[in-house]
């Protein structure tokens, strides 16, 4: 057994969140080692030619704005540029197919205006815009600070002094406003109501639930000020520079390092052992990108947690899971409603704002939905080199799916035992096809290679995705903000010393934007550590 005292930080995982805090911390002089149980690393980037050679697919997570939009790409842009990190965009990030009609939403103000004009909405996408950007830097705050730090009270203090106490309460009642009595509100068009209220599904939350206005503003705005950022050659790119920032510093990246314990002496964390025995050590701190229950049930398990804290862990609930659809294509596809689509990042197909809320509740209570929300991504839009000449990719996402199937709205699917095996994997898959086929006319000629991956599949590739949870735990109110990622809101400490919770389980969540690695990383950077 081997033992190496010459690590100031250890991570464990090496997802997005781990590989922005390693970077942050290599960059500040840390010696640090990243552990990584998988083959490759990345975490929820998993990048492969997955179908055929020269089709580059994106497994599970593939688009960027949360990332190039926020701090860590701020922090770390100039390391990542020398390393080669080229990001490519749109004008066209996203847009909507549902029975009432089509819509784009464009980075470019003029065009998204015209959009919902055409659809009698025009003044009131600008009022929400008028009346939401001065709020930005806010929501964005909110979204991203520290909230167990002093230094979150300048966020209150700015709100306060903005709105007033009055305003101030209002503005709550704006954060936890449903989407759907917002959009039925705000806009007369339901093409209008459909090309925003999917967004909602990207931070895990229905249309129905508490915050999802707010989140659909939120996710819509940065949208179209941003775009739809992916990185030229695929997410790979992304993680290869963010570990050659921890590597030039020193630091390791250990791929196939199953961690199976936290290494804890007089309730300090030294740092860790792996499945094959060897041990590491760290002077200043070990970073756990995990669920709650990894950490508290499994890397902890030899020490005495308080009760609150093992409570509230295993209270910790996982949310829908997700299915996604990879296809090869020998064509582009050719949209049959409206051919724009065809330079559009992503289209979400639909029949409307009330079929996105029954399908939400159906998959909440066990149910297939018959009609689901069908999420195409078309990376080919912004890099061509994704697909050989000619060619192109299909990225979809599901995220209306229960965990265990108890029926199906559509009556087509047996239960049976309620796991998601081969065969009713396939059968849904064929629905969504289907269903995706009456809209994209060359979808079935055009396909030659497939790839489903289902719950379970999700699950083996990255184990913080129970149950195929995408986004590692259930992001309603009760489990966000100061709520996440215990109840017992704790944020990113952990009652062991040096030992820090991160990744998306953790505040501010889920998403490509690494926000919990940087906010400890930065945490860190700024204590003072006894040698």
């Amino acid at each position: 057994m081997t033992t190496h005292q010459n690590f100031d930080a250890i991570i464990i995982g090496s997802g997005i969140n781990s590989l922005v805090a390693g970077s942050v911390l290599s960059k500040s002089g840390w010696r640090v080692l990243v552990c990584e149980r998988n083959e490759s690393a990345g975490g929820a980037i998993k990048t492969s030619q997955a179908t055929l050679p020269g089709y580059t697919h994106e497994l599970l997570s593939s688009w960027h704005p949360l990332f190039v939009g926020g701090p860590a790409y701020a922090e770390l842009k100039e390391e990542l540029d020398k390393r080669g990190l080229v990001y490519n965009n749109t004008e066209l990030p996203t847009g909507v197919v549902c029975s009432d009609g089509t819509a784009i939403l464009s980075t470019n103000p003029d065009i998204t205006h015209a959009e919902f004009s055409r659809h009698g909405d025009g003044d009131s996408w600008a009022q929400m815009m008028g009346e939401f950007t001065p709020k930005l830097d806010l929501a964005f705050g909110l979204l991203g600070a520290d909230l167990w730090r002093k230094s979150s009270l300048g966020l209150a203090r700015t709100a306060r002094k903005r709105f007033g106490n009055r305003g101030l309460v209002a503005v709550g009642a704006e954060l936890l406003e449903p989407a759907s009595p917002w959009l039925d509100r705000q806009f007369k068009s339901p093409v209008s109501k459909a090309l925003l209220a999917p967004w909602a599904l990207h931070n895990g939350l229905g249309p129905d639930d508490a915050s999802s206005a707010f989140i659909t503003k939120v996710i819509s705005a940065a949208v179209a000020f941003g775009g739809m950022p992916v990185p030229v050659g695929g997410g790979i790119k992304l993680v290869e520079a963010l570990t050659a920032i921890i590597t030039d510093g020193g630091g390791q990246l250990l791929t196939q390092a199953d961690v199976v314990k936290i290494i804890v002496k007089n309730k300090v964390a030294t740092g860790i052992k792996l499945a094959d025995g060897r041990t590491f050590s760290a002077k200043k701190a070990v970073l756990a990108s995990t669920t709650p229950q990894a950490l508290y049930n499994d890397l902890l398990s030899d020490e005495v947690i308080p009760t609150n804290i093992k409570t509230s862990s295993d209270n910790f609930r996982y949310g829908r899971a997700a299915i996604q659809i990879h296809l090869a294509l020998s064509e582009p596809p050719v949209w049959k409603t409206d051919s724009r689509m065809k330079d559009v990042a992503i289209v979400h197909v639909l029949d409307g704002l009330n079929s996105l809320s029954e399908s939400v509740n159906a998959a909440n209570r066990g149910f297939l939905p018959s009609r689901p929300t069908i999420v195409v991504g078309q990376p080919c839009v912004l890099d061509p080199s994704r697909a050989p000449a000619g060619a192109s990719i299909i990225w979809i996402q599901l995220q209306e799916n229960p965990r265990e199937i108890k029926g199906d709205l559509a009556n087509e699917i047996a239960p049976g035992d309620g796991s998601w095996n081969e065969e009713r994997l396939g059968a849904y898959a064929d629905r969504v096809l289907a269903q995706l086929s009456e809209e994209i006319v060359n979808l079935k000629s055009a396909t030659i290679a497939k790839i489903v991956l289902g719950p379970r599949e999700i699950e083996a590739m990255n184990l913080n995705l129970v149950g195929g949870d995408p986004y590692a735990g259930d992001c309603r109110i009760d489990q966000y903000a100061p709520w996440r990622p215990l109840s017992a809101a704790t944020g990113h400490r952990t009652p062991v010393k040096k030992l820090w919770h991160i990744g998306a389980s953790t505040h501010p969540g889920p998403g490509l934007g690494g926000g919990s690695g940087l906010l400890v990383a930065k945490r860190l950077i700024k204590k003072r550590f006894r040698k």
